[in-house]
């Protein structure tokens, strides 16, 4: 089955980490079909309008146009040489270039939600995380804006494929398992590394209370979590069966959330060797984790991939 992703390209450095992942990812998750992207900078309407009486002006305007075509050509020759270099057959990649309409994050979103690509990939650039979230990156601004289709996000020289997905039992970690289990289909060796977390009280907990209710209140949810835990496991059974692969690729572990939850998940990644971190959209209102915990991941994940599921 073919798997369609898109990169997106702007000839940086970062962007060849981001080629050599996703090269990497394809001895892994079988059927990638690559699509490398690149926004062209636009060129005022009004300056064009201005010059409809000055044909010289008109001429240079034409030229810069040209001009950025051919650099955004070479842009993706040039990745579409690095990716066949590092294996990827010729057939599987190809290259679309347009002139940015209404930014360049949301022009990448609009191209692949209409062709209804299966990721988008992107490389964090060298800024801070806390700064990159400020200016409003394009890696950042695709990270916030996709409602549907998966954002990887690379950042820096990835060391290895293993991949492990992060889940609080929701809907939302189910499409996430869905989302990995699809791109792992059709590999027969591919292993699922699930880790659930099992949140303290103090997680969630707001308001101070008395020992009786603490106590109570502690007990319900070690109940609720258990309940939400084993739902879980049931309904990854049936998404794994369903997308090809067998239960028996499925490794789903519980562990306790320490100090925080994004930073036992991210202890659990690095102690595991896991270059990936797959994360789901986590502001589902039966979400044992808050919306922060996969932000959190997703900025202070380094030397690493984190894929992005809405």
């Amino acid at each position: 089955m073919k798997k369609k992703i898109a990169i997106a390209v702007d000839g940086s450095v970062h962007c060849t980490y981001a080629i050599r992942y996703t090269a990497a990812l394809a001895k892994t998750l079988p059927g990638l079909h690559f699509v490398l992207l690149n926004i062209q900078p636009s060129i005022s309407q009004y300056l064009y309008q201005e010059a409809e009486s000055q044909p010289q002006t008109r001429a240079a305007l034409d030229c810069l146009q040209a001009a950025n075509q051919k650099n955004s050509l070479q842009v993706l020759e040039k990745a579409r040489g690095q990716l066949i270099q590092y294996g990827v057959a010729p057939e599987c990649v190809e290259i679309q270039t347009r002139v940015r309409i209404h930014g360049v994050a949301q022009d990448i979103l609009d191209i692949c939600q209409a062709a209804s690509y299966d990721a988008i990939v992107v490389a964090r650039r060298g800024m801070g995380r806390i700064q990159e979230w400020i200016t409003g990156s394009v890696t950042a601004n695709l990270l916030a804006q996709s409602q549907w289709t998966p954002v990887w996000m690379v950042d820096g020289e990835v060391a290895n494929n293993k991949i492990l997905m992060a889940s609080d039992g929701s809907p939302n970690a189910i499409r996430a398992l869905d989302h990995l289990a699809f791109m792992l289909s059709g590999n027969p060796g591919a292993e699922l590394h699930v880790v659930q977390v099992k949140p303290r009280l103090q997680d969630i907990l707001t308001i101070e209370l008395d020992k009786e209710t603490l106590d109570a209140t502690e007990e319900a949810l070690t109940a609720s979590t258990l309940r939400t835990i084993d739902l879980f496991k049931e309904r990854a059974r049936e998404v794994v069966l369903k997308n090809g692969l067998n239960e028996n690729q499925l490794r789903v572990r519980t562990i306790e959330s320490r100090f925080a939850v994004a930073g036992a998940i991210l202890d659990a990644a690095r102690e595991g060797d896991f270059g990936t971190i797959v994360v789901g959209r986590s502001s589902a209102p039966k979400s044992m984790f808050t919306g922060s915990v996969a932000r959190k991941i997703i900025q202070k994940a380094t030397g690493s991939a984190v894929w992005w599921v809405p």
